[in-house]
């Protein structure tokens, strides 16, 4: 395990010491058996020895001490305070990264000679400058807090969004929202609270030690799971927790399978809608957004989602599909609730999912009011002014997508080797909902 840490204040890289702010973490890997080091890079933000370019620096800080690493390892001292012999395994690394480090980890991951990454953790990560290469093609997990104040954008949604849409990748990726988290949290070094906190969510932030034992607990897990699987922690549950480590979460998963449905700006040309208004919005980061207060994490210049809104209960959606679900693990449906429509009454959400097959044999299952990716996230609908345009509508609180999963062999007896259509039905009076995509998970 190889943590690295961020670009937090640094007039020295030898005195600000941030590194150290996960020693806990290198405490409880090793305990566990694993050879762990937090490596310092401050190197890479400083201007000591002249600008530094990218994260250039922080590669070659890792790679160095590769180098050193694999000396202990075959039996040199004095290198390290402790005898490394015959200890670690430079073929199975798993990189950690915090903050400016948590895009950095990918750039280590594609430019590496000696390392053989296995998997990345990406934990409040700042998007800088793009990546130079393709992602790495092994498992990922990204956390992004709540109450991030230092990166307010959320880039770890960003980051998603480019994983997911990476081609050559076929390895699993999770996104944990976790709720009441700040940016500061997951390390001992940073005790100030985040530089751009907003003030009236600074009294709502979790404790900095809960916070570090959701991380401890996240990355034991993801180490555990990687290195004996080669899938993330929630890659291959039933059902994505509302909850990790004891801790309010909100989860999405991407993996491997077959794309039912995903919106784009004309999606919608084929959906059948009963008592329901089916939208192709986007929800941007820019004021070509659509899609009325709803806000995710991230930034994007377009970012497609199928808006739903029904006023009358039992309204419906069908999406014509052509899809063989005999063999697959999962039916996985990626959406919200649009907390800031009054449609939702400030209410949790359920709805119906319905297969029919080739014969016409319809069967059903409900996801119930309750489940992370239908609840009502709490917040108001601000205005900021825009000159000479309509006010800008945006949601206090993001709201990202969550992952709901179905058994397929939970619909009973259709032939779910032809199904031909998926229906959603909505349970409450009235609601409205963003759609992203309907996948079916190998």
């Amino acid at each position: 395990m190889i943590i690295l840490h961020g670009s937090h204040p640094i007039q020295s890289a030898a005195e600000n010491r941030y590194d150290l702010g996960f020693s806990y973490l290198v405490d409880q890997l090793a305990d566990a058996g694993y050879l762990a080091l937090s490596m310092n890079v401050g190197m890479n933000y400083s201007f000591e020895n002249g600008e530094p370019n990218g994260c250039q620096r922080t590669v070659q800080i890792v790679e160095q001490q590769s180098v050193l690493l694999k000396q202990a390892m075959k039996g040199k001292e004095g290198i390290f305070p402790c005898d490394l012999k015959n200890k670690g395994n430079l073929s199975q690394v798993i990189l950690v990264g915090h903050s400016r480090a948590g895009y950095d980890i990918f750039e280590v991951a594609d430019q590496t000679e000696i390392l053989g990454i296995q998997g990345l953790i990406s934990t409040a990560p700042s998007l800088v400058s793009p990546l130079s290469g393709t992602p790495a093609n092994v498992p990922a997990g990204i956390i992004i807090p709540q109450y991030d104040g230092d990166v307010t954008s959320l880039d770890g949604g960003t980051l998603f969004d480019q994983l997911e849409n990476t081609p050559q990748r076929t390895s699993g990726t999770d996104i944990i929202y976790l709720e009441n988290g700040n940016h500061g949290g997951f390390s001992t070094a940073l005790v100030r609270p985040d530089p751009f906190a907003d003030l009236d969510t600074l009294p709502l932030v979790m404790k900095p030690e809960e916070q570090q034992a959701f991380f401890s607990a996240y990355v034991m897990d993801f180490v555990k799971t990687v290195l004996e699987t080669g899938k993330t922690p929630l890659e291959t549950v039933a059902s994505l927790p509302e909850q990790y480590a004891g801790y309010p979460i909100m989860a999405r998963v991407d993996t491997s399978g077959d794309v039912l449905y995903r919106a784009t700006t004309d999606s919608i040309t084929n959906l059948q809608a009963t008592d329901t208004v089916a939208e192709s919005v986007n929800a941007c980061s820019t004021l070509n957004h659509t899609a009325g207060s709803f806000r995710i994490p991230g930034s994007f210049m377009q970012y497609d989602l199928t808006r739903v809104r029904w006023e009358k209960a039992g309204a419906s959606i069908t999406i014509p599909v052509s899809a063989d679900l005999s063999q697959v693990s999962y039916l996985q449906i990626d959406l919200a609730q649009d907390s800031g429509d009054e449609r939702n009454r400030q209410q949790d959400q359920s709805m119906t999912v319905t297969l029919r097959d080739a014969n016409g044999q319809n069967a059903s299952v409900q996801v119930e009011a309750g489940t992370p990716a239908l609840t009502w996230q709490k917040g108001t609908v601000e205005n900021i002014p825009i000159t000479g345009q309509e006010d800008l509508l945006q949601y206090s609180t993001f709201t990202p997508l969550g992952t709901v999963r179905l058994d397929p062999e939970d619909f009973g007896s259709i032939d779910l080797s032809r199904i031909t259509q998926v229906t959603l039905t909505f349970d409450q009076p009235s609601g409205s909902i963003m759609l992203r995509e309907i996948q079916s998970v190998k």
